[in-house]
């Protein structure tokens, strides 16, 4: 992310809570105290109205996009919706589900995010981490082969098997079942559909 697209971040990120601390903001964007406090001096030099209270964090001084009306039950499958992306999904998703609901909750009118902010606290996702990094990297290898229609060869090790085996495979899609990611694909070798959990393909 360049520091014109980070700063633009930090200002929606500022807009979808009353305060912000910089902590937060240095953990959001991975960067370092002293260049979050560099980037909230530019943007007050660009104009923006922000404040800050000693040991509390930054607010917006009435500055803020018009609003987006939300119902109760929208606002409540968005947090639901954010949370189960955060288990479920790998970080291909997560991610810009996260930036995009940073966009939403900046234009919120004030209780909406209060509203938000109380629901977010109540909820929770138990039972399943996310998925680790190698997981993540395959799962999205395997999304851009299922739209471009591309084969892909892996190792899988079968739950049956001591070794790994090649395959050439042409995806058809991924599913969620059984606490796990699932591959359904066309397997060349087998010369039939197949189910291959994500989590015992060893390469690809």
């Amino acid at each position: 992310m360049n520091r014109i697209d980070r700063l633009t971040a930090i200002l929606i990120h500022l807009q979808t809570k009353r305060v912000v601390r910089a902590q937060e903001l240095a953990n959001r964007f991975r960067i370092s105290l002293r260049t979050v406090y560099r980037d909230i001096r530019s943007l007050e030099e660009a104009g923006v109205p922000i404040g800050a209270e000693a040991g509390i964090g930054y607010f917006l001084e009435d500055y803020h996009l018009p609003p987006v009306m939300f119902t109760n039950a929208e606002a409540s499958a968005l947090v639901f919706g954010a949370k189960l992306m955060d288990k479920l999904a790998d970080a291909s998703l997560r991610e810009p589900f996260q930036s995009a609901l940073y966009k939403l909750k900046s234009v919120l009118k004030r209780d909406e995010k209060e509203h938000l902010d109380d629901l977010e606290g109540q909820v929770a996702v138990l039972g399943r981490s996310q998925p680790t990094p190698v997981v993540d990297a395959l799962l999205n290898q395997i999304q851009m082969a299922s739209v471009r229609h591309r084969v892909l060869r892996l190792d899988y090790r079968a739950s049956y098997a001591d070794t790994a085996t090649q395959r050439e495979v042409e995806p058809i899609g991924l599913i969620y079942y059984g606490s796990g990611w699932h591959l359904i694909a066309h397997c060349r070798l087998r010369r039939d559909y197949r189910d291959f959990r994500t989590d015992r393909i060893q390469r690809l």
